[in-house]
């Protein structure tokens, strides 16, 4: 009977080792990015931006860690003109990983920053009538810029599904994602608005040591 005490002992032992080196030290992501803003003006209409995101975990226990979040996505037409738009983020809080017995490990995160966006559009200016060496027919291109940075909120989670000790594939992540950058056309900060977008991400995650 006591043998048989020890080895169960001995086996649960193992197993919780096992566990607790199936949970990772640090994570890396790297994927895809899809975002919907939404301005919430009549200037600029609603649109999705693609690219790509990338996510730095350093778990302290268990599941519980800090996650660092940094992407881009851009649009290279809006409503239907030739707007070259640009967003990127930077953003960290905490997160936490739901480990278990399963290939497949849920998270849920909330996350502050900053957002910085860039606009541009290109301009056929005619040269006026003067004494310098320019046909008045023949237009001169130049490019407007407008840029901006502002706050940034994301709060969410995604599902990671394990394929190896250290790699996962994450087919979907979704966040609410709350921007808040002076208005582009007065460059006012009193004019900050509150726009709530969201996002989509997928792609690998990469996980190395053990908790």
């Amino acid at each position: 009977m006591k043998k048989t005490i020890t080895i169960i002992a001995a086996s649960l032992s193992f197993a919780l080792a096992a566990v607790a080196a199936d949970n990772p030290r640090m994570e890396t992501f790297l994927g895809y990015q899809f975002t919907r803003f939404n301005p919430d003006s009549g200037f600029v209409p609603s649109f999705n931006a693609n690219g790509g995101s990338g996510q730095f975990v350093y778990n302290f226990h268990k599941g519980l860690g800090i996650a660092f979040d940094a992407g881009a996505v851009t649009k290279g037409v809006l409503n239907g003109r030739d707007v070259d738009t640009t967003v990127v983020h930077f953003v960290a809080g905490p997160r936490y990983a739901y480990h278990n017995h399963t290939r497949f490990t849920p998270y849920g995160e909330a996350l502050f920053g900053g957002a910085y966006a860039t606009t541009s559009t290109r301009l056929n200016v005619f040269p006026i009538a003067s004494g310098l060496p320019l046909d008045p027919s023949i237009p001169i291109t130049a490019r407007l810029t407008a840029s901006h940075t502002g706050f940034a909120l994301m709060a969410g989670g995604g599902l990671d599904i394990k394929i190896s000790k250290h790699i996962a594939f994450r087919p979907l992540a979704f966040d609410y994602y709350l921007t808040r950058v002076p208005n582009f056309i007065s460059g006012i900060t009193d004019n900050d608005i509150n726009r709530n977008n969201w996002r989509y991400t997928a792609g690998v995650n990469f996980m190395f040591g053990a908790q």
